[in-house]
């Protein structure tokens, strides 16, 4: 093909094919390629054939704009089926299938994108015209600078913003809970928000001409109820009105099983039955594809695994509906009940029954590598049971139920309930194994009824209000808490000969009272909710003292087991928190012997870092990532101490005296690199007033996350004024007649720290502080001790002096103590070229040329320079 204009310019394009395309969109699910699921050995199968099987796909790059776009782009362009297994892995299960049966070439316009709301996928028109999307169009209009609603949605953006930092600046320096920042105003402070991906990645492409539309997504609309529907509808009419297609094919895939496979847990359920209202109020050229009975060999992963049948069955409705084939396109369709008795008689739409109901049985996931034990379609099972029926009454208690297929109808009862009321089928998250189908061995759709109405989890007010109970903690300003400092865990050691500091959190206007042992102490929370009171210093001892903190609004926490000795704070290389005191594989070793006063509060939770200081929480997460005070008895599963600590106290020989270690760490390398420098480790008061110029533009950036500074106030002003300018052009380029397409596709972006291309944000200093300290002090000391790893040293080794120095010199202020013995490994210049030793004349020091495997030796050197 050749295209050529008047000025003598021309493109050629070689390999061109004619046959059918269909476009397909979503979200990960869609786009999940075909080499990492179970259509793995068809992509080889056809990226090896001798003949070049001609199934093409190209897939559109990913752009957010505010107004449609003209010009589309892709960086691999149309892909050869040689490469095949980066296909989307449903679309060619899909275009396979078709290719099949009609012999002709099959191409795949592919427009998806991970992690996406359907309302970004959907054309404003369509969304502004829907009864039911009022606050989806207004966030398109508030962003829209052409009309009213947007240019005072604009001049309303620049004063909160003002406002906002006038009030935040203080509160960020005093450790409170700095208010939200104003978004930008609709849409254009979001990226994947409604109309933003069918202005730049569908409306692009438009009028490339298609068969129909192919659909997989829903995930990220979990829990929208009823308006799921809606926004379907929305998306349907506006790719149809774009294209100029009426009776555009438009056929998708109901919500894949994922959770845990209890009956009683509703899940993706939900999603699946608002789909289910939207199919059955939409039939006009649409098709619904049930996935319920794909039985994932890991229904946990919300990328399921099998996106072959589902890709199969997707052909069945095109190949039926688009090509006239004599194909059974789909499983048993839900119509309706009736009650006789005791019984609730489940009937079927009669066109989607081919041959009848049949009990069957496509196997499980985790056996489909064994010939003919997962299969597509399902095998008859005729002495199987019916299973995942329920039935209630007017109580709404569901039952398990009996369930028997009699004739073109399914009879459902249960002794327990005299007086049915309602019916589901596989309505849960994993309704595993469900087992109605057709004769061609295709899944009835999921459904559940009550008088004669599809129900939904919106309409459970008592569930709702739980959930909202559940969140309001994080919602609601004015929710009653009692916080504690989170070392104040039982078996907490304190330190010895040092003021105790018991502090937290609690509501404005509340008392606190806090007993220590037999001391009682009584404080009033401050205007940022901060309490806190201190304790005379204490001699060690190893009798057990209870510390116990009330409110007079009625919550009460209590702290057992706490023992007064010596408290060390660990920082720096993962290997501290990550290595144990013995080889945990080998089954036959020794165990360590147990030293019964010694303690460790290690990090457990996964992340390791944050761009502000944690003060209320230290976990993101209960279970295996909550910390806990853990003793040196190592005759329990996930009991003990690690290394460093067990050497440690075992070399320092302090008998009777207890000894707590605060083990936290942070920084890894590889691909997703982490460093965690010393200046990374320090507080935001320990960096503030640092003069040295190399580290200007990093702690500018840092400086960003603080309102009342000087650079972020500067920043805030230019922002104002780049959106000013944004707001502007796009206003004069409708007067100049310019094509929306040619305006900015984005509003600038608030400026925010690490999101540049100047500065990694793994190099911006206090974040490791930030999650492994500031939750944690202050507190009192014996001392901090620093072991570094190689993603501690940070970017440029010959800063690193300069950064511990200024880490040493912030630990008094972090930890509130007037002196805070401080400890360091130090590696030597033969093993990382450029660095220097600090001037750090108080501290003591060890030094290493290896990077050490074990941090054992180093463990007990510390000890004894401190001995």
């Amino acid at each position: 093909m050749k295209i050529s204009n008047d000025r003598e310019e021309s493109i050629t394009l070689s390999g061109v094919l004619i046959g059918e395309v269909w476009f397909s969109s979503g979200q990960s699910n869609m786009v999940w390629v075909a080499g990492k699921s179970m259509c793995n050995e068809l992509a080889r199968e056809i990226s090896s054939s001798k003949q070049d099987i001609p199934i093409r796909e190209i897939n559109v790059n990913t752009v957010s704009a505010l107004y449609p776009q003209k010009r589309a782009t892709s960086d691999e362009g149309w892909k050869k089926a040689s490469s095949a297994s980066g296909f989307s892995a449903l679309s060619l299960s899909f275009a396979h299938e078709l290719y099949k049966e009609l012999n002709v070439p099959i191409g795949i316009l592919l427009s998806a994108h991970s992690n996406t709301r359907i309302e970004a996928f959907a054309q404003r028109e369509a969304i502004e015209a829907h009864p039911n999307l009022a606050k989806d169009s207004e966030l398109i209009r508030q962003a829209d600078p052409l009309i009213k609603e947007g240019k005072d949605a604009y001049e309303l953006y620049y004063e909160d913003l003002k406002n906002w930092q006038s009030q935040a600046g203080p509160i960020a320096e005093k450790g409170g809970k700095v208010p939200t920042r104003p978004n930008l105003p609709g849409i254009a402070g979001m990226w994947r928000g409604p109309s933003q991906f069918f202005n730049g990645k569908i409306a692009p492409v438009i009028p490339y001409a298609i068969r129909g539309a192919i659909w997989c997504q829903g995930t990220s609309n979990s829990g929208d109820g009823r308006i799921y529907a809606s926004r379907m509808e929305a998306l349907v009419k506006g790719w149809r009105d774009a294209w100029e297609m009426p009776e555009m094919p438009f056929y998708f895939t109901q919500m894949q099983p994922y959770g845990s496979p209890d009956p009683n847990n509703v899940g993706f359920a939900d999603i699946r039955q608002v789909q289910h209202k939207f199919f059955v109020e939409n039939r006009q050229d649409i098709g619904m594809v049930v996935q319920s009975d794909i039985n994932s060999a890991n229904p946990g992963g919300i990328h399921y695994y099998n996106k072959l049948h589902p890709g199969m069955r997707m052909a069945r409705w095109a190949l039926a509906k688009q090509y006239g084939k004599k194909v059974a396109y789909t499983g048993p369709i839900y119509k309706g009940y009736e009650i006789k008795n005791k019984k609730v008689i489940v009937s079927f739409e009669k066109n989607s029954l081919f041959g009848g109901l049949m009990v069957g049985s496509k196997g499980m996931g985790k056996n489909r590598r064994e010939p003919g034990m997962f299969v597509e379609p399902a095998k008859p099972t005729p002495n199987d049971k019916l299973n995942h029926f329920r039935v209630c009454g007017n109580d709404r208690v569901w039952y398990e139920a009996s369930a028997e297929i009699r004739g073109d109808v399914v009879h459902v009862w249960s002794d327990k309930v005299l007086k049915p009321a309602g019916v589901q089928y596989a309505y849960s998250a994993v309704p595993e194994n469900s087992n109605l189908y057709n004769k061609a061995g295709l899944p009835a759709t999921p459904f559940a009824v009550v008088d004669g109405e599809f129900i939904f989890e919106e309409d459970d007010l008592e569930k709702a209000a739980a959930l909202k109970a559940k969140y309001a903690q994080w919602t609601d300003p004015d929710y009653p808490i009692l916080q504690v400092a989170e070392y104040y865990r039982d078996g907490v050691i304190l330190q010895r000969n040092q003021p105790i500091k018991v502090w937290g959190h609690a509501n404005k206007g509340v008392e606190v009272t806090v007993k220590l042992d037999e001391q009682i102490k009584k404080v009033s929370p401050n205007e940022l909710e901060q309490w806190s009171v201190t304790f005379s210093a204490r001699p060690a001892s190893s009798e057990p003292i209870t510390l116990e903190i009330k409110s007079s609004h009625g919550f009460e926490r209590t702290v057992r087991d706490i023992l007064i000795g010596d408290v060390w704070y660990l920082t720096g290389s993962t290997l501290l928190s990550g290595e144990w005191a013995y080889d945990r594989r080998n089954k036959e070793i020794d165990l360590p012997k147990r030293l019964p006063l010694v303690r460790e509060f290690r990090r457990r939770t996964a992340a390791s870092s944050f761009p502000t200081p944690r003060k209320r929480r230290f976990e993101t997460g209960g279970g295996k990532y909550r910390t806990y005070w853990s003793s040196s008895d190592f005759s329990k599963e996930s009991m003990g101490v690690t290394m460093f600590a067990y050497e440690f106290a075992k070399a320092l020989g302090r008998e009777g005296v207890p000894q707590g270690f605060m083990t936290m760490s942070s920084g890894h390398g590889g691909r997703n690199r982490q460093l965690a420098s010393p200046l990374s480790w320090t507080s935001f008061r320990g960096v503030k007033d640092v003069k040295n110029p190399i580290f200007k533009r990093r702690l500018n950036e840092l400086f960003l996350q603080y309102p009342g500074t000087a650079v972020a106030k500067q920043a805030l002003s230019k922002h104002i004024l780049d959106v000013k300018s944004f707001v502007t052009e796009i206003i004069n380029g409708q007067d100049q007649g310019k094509d929306p397409s040619t305006f900015v596709l984005q509003a600038p972006a608030f400026p925010e720290a690490g999101r540049g291309d100047d500065i990694a944000s793994d190099t911006i200093p206090t974040y490791a502080y930030n999650w492994n300290v500031s939750p944690l002090t202050p507190m009192g000391v014996a001392g901090v001790i620093w072991v570094p790893s190689e993603s501690n040293i940070g970017e440029n080794p010959s800063e690193y002096a300069a950064e511990l120095e200024i880490y040493a010199k912030s630990l008094s202020s972090t930890y509130d103590q007037k002196r805070v013995p401080f400890f360091y490994a130090q590696p030597t210049v033969s093993l990382v070229e450029g660095i220097t030793v600090p001037k750090l004349s108080e501290a003591k020091r060890i030094t290493f040329d290896q990077w050490p495997k074990s941090l054992r030796e180093i463990a007990i050197s510390f000890a004894r320079q401190i001995k």
